[in-house]
Parts: C-alpha cells; sequence; structure tokens
C-alpha cells in the first residue's frame, strides 16, 4: 500500500486513541436479539453491538451491507454492482452459520442457508435499529444461528403521524426515491413504506431495479393483549456481469421476487408475557444466461409459527418456546423438494446479587430429515466494579444442509471441449456442528463512551466445504474440521460536544484441523474507524475508514487494501413543521482499485446527493 495511503489509515483509525476531556450524556440501548427478550445492553451476557437510524444517516449507508460495514467482529462480501449478492459473515463464519432476521422474521433461504443483504424488502431509511449478536446462538434460534445473528428492526408507529419523502440521486445513474407514512388512530396504529431504486452499474451488464413495499398494522386490545399484520414485498430485476476473470463473459439477468407475512398476537397469559407468531415467506428467483445455456427458476416457500413465554420473578427470568417451519421448494435445478424442523427451547437467567448473572440455555431441534441437535448455552456476568464488567460464556451450536447443498444436480461448463467448472450436491451430508467459548471485559468510560475487548474460540465439526473432485467438479462433503479463534476490540468515545470517534479490530486465526492450513477467503486483519465532526450549525461530517489484509488465496490479487468514506448530512426546518435533511456523501474517495469477493471488483469512487423531508 502506498504510503500516503497508509498516512490516511493512522489519521482516519488513530483518532481513537486521543485523550479524552470532555462528558456528554448518552442513553443505554435496551436489546431483544440476545434473549429473544428487551434487556439492557449493560445486563446481557452475550456480546451485542446496536446500529441506530442516526448513525445509518451519519454513515451515508444506502443499503444493508454498506449499514453493516465497520461493525466489530463482522465482514462483508459484497458482489461489487448495486443488487448483486451480499452477505455477512461475524467471527470468520460463513454466510450461511449467520441468522437474519426482520422484526423477528427469518430471512435466510432454505436452499442457499444464507440471507442475501441486497434482498431486504425494507429501505435503509426505514430501519430504526440493528441488532448484532456475536457468538453462538442456537439454543435460541436454531440452525443458521452457528455465528451469531444480525437483526434488522424497522420504524415504528408512534402517537404523532409522521411521514417521509426523500430522494438520492448519484455517480452511474443511481437514484433512490422512497416514501414512508406512520401514526395511530385510537387503538389502531400503522405504517406504510414504499421505495424505487435504479442504477446502470460500474460494469457491463449491471443494470438493476428495484421496487419494495412494507406495510404493518397493529390494534391493542383489551386485558393488554395486542396484535398485528405485517407485509413485505421486494420486485428486483437485475443483470449479473460474473467474475471478470471468465474469458466469455456472461449475460445473465436475474428476477427475485420475496414476499413476508407475519401476525403477531401477544399478551399476558397467567404469569408470562406470550408471543404467537405465524409467519408465510416465498422467493421466486429466475436466472438466465444465454452464453452458458443456463435457464433456472426456483420458487421456495416457508410457512412457520413461533411461539413464546417470558417470566420474570424478582432475579428470575425464565424464556420457553417452540417454533416449527415447513420448507417446499420446486426448482428446475434441484426438482421438488421439502423438509420440516421444529424444536422447543429454554432459557433460565438468575441474578445471584447486583454482580453477579448466571444464564443457562437449551434448545431440542428435531428435523424431517437429520437427527436431532440439542444446543446448551452458559454464561455467567460478574460486574467487578461499577464500570467494568466481566462476561465468560460458552454454547453449542449447528447448522443443517442447504437444500443447495444435498440436491444440485450435475452440471457442467466447457471451454474448447474442456470441463472448466462443475457442480453437483451431495444428499449424505450431515449438520455442522460447533462449541464456542469468550470471555470479554466491557469498561464504561464515564459518560464519555465505552470499551470492549473480547477473545473467541470456536471449534466446527463436519464443516460443509464446496471443493473440487479430481474432475474439476465442485462438491460439498464434510470433510473439513475447523478452529477459529480471535479477539476483537472496540472503542466509541465522545471526547467533545463536537467530536465523534471510534475504533474496531478483528483478528482471526481459521485453520483446518484437518490440514492445518489457513482457511482461505478469512481476513486477519480488520480494523474500522470513524471521525465525526459535529453537529455544528445543524451539519455533521463524518469520515469512515476500513483496513483488510487477507491470508493467502490464490484467486485474489489484493492481500490487503484500505477503502474511505466521506458524508455530509445537514438539517434545516422549512416553514414550522416541516423538517429537511441533505446528505453528500462521497464513497470510495481515494478510488480503490479492490474486490470483496476474488472476480468482482468493488465500484470505484462514487458521489450521492440526497434530500430527505421530515413532516
Amino acid at each position: 500500500m502506498h504510503c500516503w495511503k497508509w498516512a490516511i489509515v493512522v489519521l482516519v483509525l488513530g483518532c481513537s486513541v486521543l485523550p479524552v476531556f470532555a462528558e456528554t450524556s448518552e442513553l443505554e440501548p435496551v436489546v431483544v436479539t440476545a434473549t429473544r427478550t428487551a434487556r439492557p445492553s449493560s445486563a446481557v451476557i452475550s456480546s451485542v453491538s446496536v446500529i441506530t437510524a442516526e448513525e445509518i444517516a451519519l454513515s451515508g449507508a444506502k443499503n444493508l451491507a454498506e449499514a453493516l460495514r465497520g461493525s466489530v467482529g463482522l465482514h462483508i462480501t459484497d458482489s461489487g454492482t448495486p443488487g448483486s449478492k451480499a452477505s455477512v459473515s461475524i467471527r470468520g463464519s460463513e454466510a450461511g452459520q449467520v441468522l437474519v432476521l426482520l422484526d423477528g422474521i427469518r430471512l435466510n433461504s432454505a436452499q442457499m442457508g444464507m440471507f442475501d443483504l441486497g434482498n431486504l424488502p425494507v429501505a435503509v431509511e426505514d430501519i430504526e435499529r440493528i441488532e448484532i449478536l456475536r457468538g453462538p446462538a442456537s439454543a435460541l434460534y436454531g440452525s443458521n444461528a452457528l455465528g451469531g445473528v444480525v437483526q434488522i428492526f424497522t420504524r415504528q408507529a408512534t402517537s404523532e403521524p409522521v411521514t417521509r419523502l426523500s430522494f438520492s440521486e448519484g455517480r452511474f445513474d443511481t437514484r433512490e426515491l422512497s416514501f414512508a407514512t406512520s401514526g395511530t388512530k385510537g387503538e389502531v396504529r400503522y405504517q406504510l413504506g414504499a421505495a424505487r431504486e435504479h442504477s446502470n452499474g460500474h460494469r457491463d451488464n449491471s443494470e438493476f431495479d428495484q421496487t419494495m413495499l412494507d406495510a404493518t398494522v397493529g390494534v391493542a386490545l383489551n386485558g393488554g393483549f395486542d396484535v398485528s399484520v405485517s407485509g413485505y414485498q421486494l420486485d428486483k430485476d437485475a443483470e449479473v456481469p460474473g467474475p471478470d476473470y471468465l474469458q466469455t463473459p456472461p449475460e445473465a439477468t436475474q428476477q427475485d421476487e420475496v414476499t413476508h407475512l407475519a401476525l403477531a398476537l401477544t399478551g399476558p397469559v397467567g404469569p408470562l408475557k406470550i408471543l404467537a407468531r405465524p409467519t408465510y415467506s416465498r422467493h421466486r428467483n429466475d436466472y438466465k444466461d444465454p452464453n452458458y445455456f443456463q435457464d433456472d427458476r426456483h420458487t421456495l416457500e416457508t410457512l412457520g409459527v413461533e411461539l413464546q413465554g417470558e417470566m420474570n420473578k424478582g432475579s428470575h427470568m425464565v424464556v420457553v418456546g417452540g417454533d416449527f417451519y415447513r420448507d417446499d421448494l420446486d426448482s428446475t435445478a434441484n426438482g421438488d423438494v421439502d423438509q420440516e424442523r421444529g424444536a422447543l427451547f429454554g432459557q433460565y437467567e438468575f441474578q445471584y446479587s447486583s454482580r453477579l448473572a448466571f444464564l443457562l440455555g437449551l434448545r431440542y431441534d428435531a428435523h424431517s430429515d437429520f437427527s436431532d441437535e440439542a444446543s446448551p448455552r452458559a454464561g455467567v456476568r460478574f460486574n467487578l466494579t461499577d464500570s467494568t464488567r466481566l462476561r465468560v460464556s460458552g454454547g453449542r451450536a449447528y447448522r443443517a444442509p442447504t437444500l443447495n447443498d444435498r440436491f444440485w444436480p450435475e452440471s457442467y461448463f466447457e471451454f474448447d471441449g474442456v470441463v472448466v467448472y462443475g457442480e453437483k450436491g451431495n444428499p449424505d451430508l450431515d449438520p455442522e456442528t460447533s462449541w464456542e467459548y469468550e470471555v470479554a471485559v466491557d469498561q464504561e468510560l464515564g459518560q464519555l463512551g465505552r470499551l470492549t475487548v473480547a477473545g473467541f474460540d470456536r471449534y466446527v465439526d463436519d464443516l460443509i466445504n464446496w471443493a473440487p473432485d479430481q474432475n474439476g467438479v465442485w462438491q460439498p462433503t464434510n470433510l473439513t474440521d475447523a478452529r477459529i479463534w480471535g479477539v476483537e476490540a472496540g472503542v466509541s468515545l465522545r471526547p467533545a460536544s463536537l467530536l465523534g470517534i471510534g475504533f474496531n479490530y478483528t483478528y482471526l486465526h481459521p485453520k483446518n484441523r484437518d490440514t492445518d492450513e489457513y482457511i482461505v477467503g478469512k481476513t486477519r486483519h480488520e480494523a474500522n474507524g470513524y471521525v465525526e465532526v459535529g453537529p455544528q450549525w445543524d451539519a455533521t461530517l463524518r469520515l469512515d475508514g476500513s483496513y483488510y489484509r487477507y491470508y493467502d488465496d490464490p484467486s485474489r490479487d489484493e492481500k490487503d487494501f484500505a477503502v474511505f468514506d466521506a458524508t455530509l448530512t445537514k438539517t434545516f426546518l422549512v416553514g414550522a413543521a416541516t423538517e429537511v435533511e441533505l446528505t453528500l456523501a462521497m464513497k470510495n474517495f481515494l478510488d480503490e482499485d479492490y474486490e470483496d469477493t476474488p472476480g468482482f471488483p468493488m465500484p470505484p469512487r462514487q458521489w450521492f446527493a440526497g434530500l430527505a423531508a421530515h413532516f
């Protein structure tokens, strides 16, 4: 890396060691994902971080991947062009080992295992907060939570009606128009949202169009009960340029239609506060590429129901529940396949004293095609002082093979009569299982900020690994046992009323225990930082920087790179009741040439300008 780029890295990320002089007040966030109940972040035993709507706006994030990028312990893998596949990894996990939820609805695909961050059916402006649970969470959430959980919460209706209208324009004819309105009328509340996005993309064959609709209607009933109905719809048309190393570039197109519906009933039943939530999800995907004779169509439908009860009795908290899901896939590639999965879970937390708390959890999962799995979890939180907390935890997690892992048909691509690429599923796969242990220290720095340092060690058995056989055909097997250990640290400070700074760092040591080789595609070092100046004259300037260094990978040209973004936001009043927010953003302003995914170049320098009116 050039010396001048290193200088900027030091300037941005090094600001986090500035001395602390001023004090500001900050409310402690309340989190839900760690325990499936609302708890202050200081009371939970797991490692949890929260990204607020204000932080998303100040960072200039245009999508979910950008909103998550820069969080401690997380790594975003992006295919570069707008609307293309993007995924999240936690502490070196695979994308399918991270469960993603939207207002409690599971978004992970039973066909692919992962959730494509580009398929979020709500505009990023409608996100209230994002909670990130790092570490094994199968004791509460079952499969796909081996590495952790990311949960997106959308904005909820308030007593006063609120309407937002926003528009942004950027390089490569990138534009977005979104609208949202919410309010209450008596015992009824409502929230409606709509968004339209378009981009020509920075590569050939990378145009993208997307429409999103979401709605929630809720009613407060007698006796403390409440019922709500939510719906989310995404329609996306995207051109898929493929990797840049192919001699025959694809002319692929992909259409996605995604629907999520949920009904939620909450209220008191005896000593329990209950939640009952039936859900329905449908994802239709059509992929066509005339250059490679592909015309695949997949329709996946998932019916589910969740039931949960919560009880608080002084220093005792109990959460019990269960869920059931049925997946039906109609695919030109996989065929017609279905599966069922159900579970019972329970968690008990005991506040022994003002300084000591214990947690025990257990989940029992049954799958129609695999043996049953038990996922225990235990942890302890010890307040060493009023501002210093020690957390120690451990748990077992698992992930069932995906429908693609098991049923993907034999397919081959030839060039001059030679097979250059092939794929084939494996119906004999076993689920992945893991044990992970964590020790963490949280240090509150008065009203100035907080510091967290954590060490973790994860052992994965029967890791599902896609690799080529002797004929060059890629097929998944359970050949790999892995150990991934690492250290993560993060600090956020407000040393002066007009200055905010933050920094986090993650070190990973991922090894294949069978071969004693490093697992490719993982970062060794990842550092993120920001400097925030303001608000001054109702304006805030924010500079974000990220540095990545990967383990050796023959498919990756750049072993390390740094990327920087700058965002200026300014608010002003129009009349007595309308607030307008102006955003000017420059993404990758040093014009770094880099790839999150080998073969898929990320966009060069981009600019965006946007206006949002709240009234």
